[in-house]
């Protein structure tokens, strides 16, 4: 249990500088706003951003803090966000790609989190190590510099392990020897590397997953040389709770299912429906994350390396089915406005058919609808949205056909750590993930903060909604008569 003199997790926030990498991603966006939010006397957020050509670090940190996202903090402490300091770099580089004055500017940093990484699951290995590895590295050696250190978090995956079925919270064993990875990355050219991923990689499903798992390996080995937490979330979804119930930017993991499905243009899902997905709410996992970092600045004993999983309790999770199931309920009631066709479609865990069903229901139509387009004179777009669309299903079907258990108990061990002042603002402790409540939430942020559809529109779309299924209905008896009839035609006449 607590011990109560331990000082609040403001307080051990308050005066110091941190260090963020993979600010502009999901997490580390949540994670910057709930810092300057709930640690309201922190001093300095240094963030490490990418130049791009024709946009200055100024500009692309305006870009993320205008979002809605930002909103409760600036109606609050909009000072906070002077607080932000964008550090010019590139996690595909040596020391971070980050200039002499920038590490001495930073030389106060007191909290790292390396939260950077590239999700893509087609990277080339060699651009994998260097983003997903590689960094790791780079951040660690430069952390040792740091003389007022307090804690490191390396934010990781519950999948970097995906052969294994039942993942614990403890680092497994190599796979590959991560200084001979770096060696390979450096030295051979992306074609070459190319050619023996396979065998390097013993088959693994994906780069990302693969070069996230050689990454911990580096941590495992820094553990007596730097305060370090390996922080390891399932997958991140929509915003329980705050700053905005239902907040998401991305499409990836059940919302974006839910989203294409709705739309009409997911017509063929490549899953097993009895497999249960395992997701958590992104603000749940970052205020985890936090928590994690004070605990190693203030509780843990030198030397060791916490292992979190941040994932749901088997209780806490549904199967593809239900959800799948639930969206449709819900979809009823709150429809898209920018819906192609009428929500429907079929799922197999049969790659063969669902290539079948996925030339017949999704590639046909969308060679029709954009040849229309064409000669309507407007721009086609369908088919170049199913090719992502069936990249991504085919890129996915060993997560989506496989079901893990995490053990989590030093992730939830992580709630009674707290002090009672600090279970408000930073409690980890969540309901409703696999009820309709939640799903509902998640939805109507999708509409919102993805598709950009405000709730006022809801009346019309369910009229068009019933307009589409009426329609989809048409059709289909008109396509079974024709069959019947060509049928009969060709037998029975």
């Amino acid at each position: 249990m607590m011990q109560q003199k331990c000082p609040n997790i403001p307080t051990v926030f308050a005066g110091a500088d941190v260090f963020i990498t993979g600010g502009s991603g999901f997490m580390g966006k949540v994670l910057i706003e709930k810092l300057l939010r709930s640690c309201p006397q922190i001093a300095r957020v240094f963030v490490l951003m990418r130049g791009k050509r024709g946009k200055s670090l100024d500009e692309r940190l305006k870009t993320i803090t205008d979002g809605v996202l930002f909103d409760v903090l600036k109606s609050k402490h909009p000072e906070a966000l002077q607080k932000i300091h964008p550090i010019e770099g590139d996690c595909t580089r040596l020391k971070l790609g980050m200039s002499a004055e920038s590490m001495e500017r930073m030389s106060e940093v007191q909290f790292v989190f390396h939260a950077a990484a590239s999700v893509r699951f087609d990277d080339p290995l060699k651009d994998a190590i260097l983003i997903n590895t590689r960094s790791t590295r780079e951040v660690l050696d430069w952390a040792k510099t740091l003389r007022k250190l307090r804690a490191v978090v390396h934010i990781s995956t519950t999948y970097c392990n995906p052969e294994l079925m039942r993942v614990e919270e403890k680092i497994y064993p190599p796979k590959m020897d991560w200084r001979e990875a770096i060696r390979m990355a450096e030295s051979f050219d992306t074609a070459v590397l190319e050619t023996v991923k396979e065998k390097l990689t013993q088959f693994a499903p994906n780069t990302y997953t693969y070069t996230k798992g050689l990454a911990e390996q580096i941590c495992y080995e820094y553990r007596h040389d730097i305060p370090l937490v390996v922080f390891r979330p399932s997958i991140v979804t929509n915003s329980e709770s705050e700053p905005l119930p239902g907040w998401v930017d991305n499409f990836n993991g059940p919302i974006g299912l839910l989203l294409g499905c709705a739309s009409g243009v997911v017509r063929a899902g490549l899953l097993d429906l009895e497999k249960r997905i395992n997701c958590i709410p992104v603000d749940v996992s970052i205020k985890a994350i936090i928590v994690a970092a004070w605990k190693r600045a203030t509780l843990d004993e030198p030397g060791t390396l916490s292992v979190y999983n941040s994932a749901a309790e088997p209780e806490k999770t549904i199967n593809y089915g239900t959800m799948l199931y639930d969206g449709k309920v819900l979809f009823d009631r709150t429809p898209l406005s920018n819906m192609l066709w009428a929500p429907g479609g079929t799922t197999t865990s049969n790659k063969y058919l669902f290539y079948l069903i996925f030339f017949c229901c999704q590639l046909l139509p969308a060679i029709l609808v954009d040849a229309l387009l064409r000669i309507a004179g407007k721009a086609p777009f369908l088919l170049k949205l199913n090719r992502k669309i069936f990249d991504a299903q085919v890129s996915l079907r060993y997560f989506m056909n496989n079901e893990w258990v995490f053990t989590n108990e030093n992730f939830k061990e992580l709630e009674y750590t707290l002090t009672n002042d600090d279970r408000k603002d930073f409690s980890t402790h969540y309901f409703v993930l696999g009820m309709m409540e939640y799903y509902e939430s998640a939805i109507l942020g999708g509409r919102r903060y993805l598709l950009k559809e405000p709730d006022e529109n809801i009346a019309d779309a369910l009229k068009k909604y019933r307009r589409l299924r009426v329609l989809n209905f048409t059709l289909k008896c008109t396509l079974v008569f024709l069959a019947m009839y060509c049928m009969y035609s060709r037998y029975f006449v």
